[in-house]
């Protein structure tokens, strides 16, 4: 027999039902307020709180950037690598070796150890040229992914103010860019270490041109030398690869045809080039850009000298239209390099009576098979015979 209902107490039910209702949405929507604006101070937590590593920098005034008025003869030394590539375990332990190698190497090793005695000791290095793929994965540590980038920026800092004892001129690579599923990167179309760049250039030391907003591009002077840092690759060509913004080259070829015109052309003075590809194709960076590069080099002959890259994780010295070209080492070495050493290049440029320039390069590289912490002899740094190292041409 089915129970009967009071009339009354089931006409007093209905708004109570009304109520719960009502009361059931507006809890929903405020928890759908609350979720929004939670995960919105994920993104602007991080845009806010991105160590750029330039505490302790002098800023540029980007209005009126450095008129280099060197007068002298030019005596630069100076050093290279590229694909510090920090990701996790033993990338990161790898850079922690590099710094090591980069801080003490002059306490071990002479030019003499290279075959060039008469360069004496390895002293006043003028800072440090990174030929891109800062990062693994591009990834800044929103929520909750690594930060490679920090890990970057704790070593390498940017005026010798954190862990490594030179300034560096970074550039990006094809590394630099987040091409994953991570929505935090994703939806904003954002490629944060690849902007980091542009950032880090408002207190570069001593840097005289810029490129506008975020394509990072910069040209600096060391004596009578002009070093043109075009990131990721010399084209203007952005390839349709599916993800916003991924690998666009953000009008390079555009800066250093303007940088030359700008800084370099009726000029006697060197240019050296710095971007992560080398003059050989991979997948985007095809041919026709290639020598397209070819022609502007060609059309500045009398100045650009030389060209220094990444990218290939291995180091060597050989010869592309007429230029001397430096595959520079890296920290990420494994199973790239046949004796499994770490590596970076250095360099020296000299003024001779006669006005041209001599230019050394050695290799320097390192193993951790035997290390033992603070001693820094069981590093095993060595200036060895290497794949055209060392290497010396007159310019």
């Amino acid at each position: 027999m089915d129970e009967e209902t009071d009339p009354i107490d089931e006409e007093n039910s209905i708004p109570k039902k009304e109520d719960y209702s009502k009361k059931n949405i507006d809890v929903k929507i405020k928890s759908l307020i609350l979720i929004i604006i939670f995960l919105s101070s994920f993104f602007f937590y991080d845009y806010n709180n991105i160590d750029y590593g330039f505490d302790g920098c002098e800023k540029n005034n980007l209005n009126s950037l450095q008129y280099n008025d060197f007068i002298g003869k030019t005596n630069i030394t100076f050093i290279a690598f590229g694909d510090s590539q920090i990701y996790k375990d033993h990338t990161v332990e790898q850079n922690d070796f590099q710094v090591i190698a980069l801080n003490h190497f002059t306490e071990l090793l002479s030019w003499e150890d290279a075959g060039f005695s008469e360069l004496g000791e390895i002293e006043d290095i003028r800072g440090i040229i990174m030929a891109g793929d800062i990062t693994q994965n591009g990834r800044d540590g929103r929520m909750f992914s690594f930060d490679e980038y920090g890990e970057f920026v704790e070593r390498y800092g940017l005026c010798g103010n954190k862990q490594v004892d030179y300034p560096i001129y970074e550039g990006y690579g094809n590394h630099d860019y987040f091409e994953w599923s991570n929505i935090f990167y994703r939806i904003p179309a954002d490629h944060p270490v690849a902007d980091s760049v542009a950032i880090r250039n408002e207190y570069r030391p001593g840097i005289m041109n810029t490129a506008p907003n975020m394509e990072g591009h910069y040209s600096w002077e060391w004596d009578d030398f002009h070093f043109i840092q075009l990131n990721l690759a010399p084209t203007d060509i952005v390839p349709d690869l599916g993800v916003e913004g991924l690998r666009d080259p953000r009008n390079a070829m555009t800066f250093l045809e303007n940088d030359l015109k700008e800084n370099i052309e009726g000029t006697d003075k060197k240019v050296i080039l710095i971007s992560h590809y080398g003059p050989w194709e991979w997948r985007e960076w095809d041919q026709n850009k290639i020598d397209k590069l070819c022609q502007v080099v060609e059309n500045y002959s009398s100045n650009i000298v030389s060209y220094i890259h990444g990218h290939s994780h291995s180091t060597s010295v050989y010869d592309w239209c007429d230029l001397t070209v430096f595959n520079s080492g890296t920290p990420y070495h494994e199973n790239y390099n046949d004796d499994y050493r770490g590596r970076f290049t250095l360099f020296r440029i000299n003024e001779a009576n006669n006005g041209t320039f001599d230019l050394y390069a050695a290799d320097i590289s390192w193993s951790t098979e035997n290390y033992q912490e603070d001693d820094i002899s069981s590093l095993d740094l060595q200036m060895k015979e290497w794949k055209g190292y060392p290497y010396h041409v007159t310019v």
